[in-house]
This record gives structure tokens, sequence and C-alpha cells, in this order.
């Protein structure tokens, strides 16, 4: 386990697979060249996708060392799956989305299983499950703000265009073996730093 603590008495926290490079690159450049036909307010740094795995919050830095203790304990048990990107989408109105993602395939039961043993493990240390239903994902970009309205099929065209194979992150797979522990750094680049990783062995 990788530990990066940093003496600030509180951190932003949440638990997420981070894209491997290869694939971030990829997807950092479909996203570039969207972005000239796209208005968004915000559009993510590459080195800052990631699929979120649970949500923590605000917690105290004495806390902390107790949580990478129990998320340890579940990687030891972990084995590694693997991941693609999948089709994108959005969350929001369909005229005007409040977030542009990328979703996932492959093992996805694997993840999701993942995910529920993180949930069960910080449980007992005070964090709360989120309400609403699991739904794994990689944010791109945030608040549509174009005078047009957004559609699926403006989105499918643009995508249409970028026809080199080689070059589409969805047909690139990865290998999740390990989840990372990340602490949020309002304004700057990238704004998640990372303080702990578990790899599974």
């Amino acid at each position: 386990m990788e530990n990066r603590l940093t003496g600030r008495d509180t951190e932003r926290l949440f638990i997420a697979v981070k894209l491997p490079e290869e694939q971030a690159e990829l997807l950092g450049q479909e996203a570039a060249a969207l972005s000239a036909r796209l208005k968004f307010a915000k559009w993510t740094y590459p080195d800052d996708y990631h699929i979120t795995l649970q949500f923590l919050g605000d917690t105290p830095a004495a806390e902390i060392p107790g949580l990478l203790a129990a998320l340890e304990e579940i990687s030891a048990g972990q084995k590694p799956f693997k991941l693609r990107l999948g089709d994108f989408g959005t969350f929001g109105a369909q005229e005007s989305p409040r977030v542009l993602w990328a979703g996932i395939s492959g093992e996805t039961e694997q993840l999701q299983k993942l995910q529920q043993k993180i949930v069960s493990a910080t449980s007992p240390l005070g964090f709360k499950e989120e309400k609403r239903t699991y739904s794994p994902h990689l944010t791109i970009a945030r608040k549509y703000r174009d005078e047009r309205a957004f559609s699926a099929g403006l989105l499918r065209d643009l995508r249409s265009r970028r026809d080199n194979i080689e070059n589409n992150c969805s047909v690139k797979d990865w290998t999740v073996e390990a989840f990372v522990v990340y602490a949020t750094r309002m304004h700057a680049i990238p704004m998640y730093e990372m303080i702990g990783k578990m790899t599974f062995f």
C-alpha cells in the first residue's frame, strides 16, 4: 500500500479506479476533439480520469490511517479484472446535460463486487453508501453551455468522424490491479491527489 498523507486537518476524499495512462491519453484526445464542437463549461483534465467507487467526503486526518488499513484488507483478497471504455452518455436534461461521461464495459460484475466490498469496509468507520444506484462511469465534461440544443444524435455524429480505430479509446481494454484514495484539490491541475494506493495481490 502506498500512503501519501499531507498533514492537513481534513481531507475531502473518494475512492476510485484510476484510468491508465494510455487510455487516459486516448480519451483525452477524443475529448479535445469534441470540445472544439461542444461547449461545456469544464472538461476533465486527463490525469483526473477515474471511475468513482465511493465518495467519502470531508474526513478528519486522524481517521485516514484506519481507513487505509481497512481498504488494504480488501485489496489483499482481490483478483485483477479487465475493463474497457464504452459508449458516451449524459446525465441531466437531454437538451442541456450537466455531465458528459464515458461508460464502462468488460468485467463490470467484478467492478460492482469491488465497490460493494469497499462500501462494506468503510461503513463501520462511519462512511455512508450513496442512496442512488451505483453507475460506474468516467466524467468527461460538465455543464453544457451551447446555444444549440444537445442531442445524442449530435454526439454520435461528432464521434463517428473520428474513424481511426487505432486511436479509438473504446477498443483499448486494461487490467484493473489496484484502486486508489484521492483527495480533492479545488482549482488545482490535476485536481485529484492520490493519498493511498491499494494494489491487488
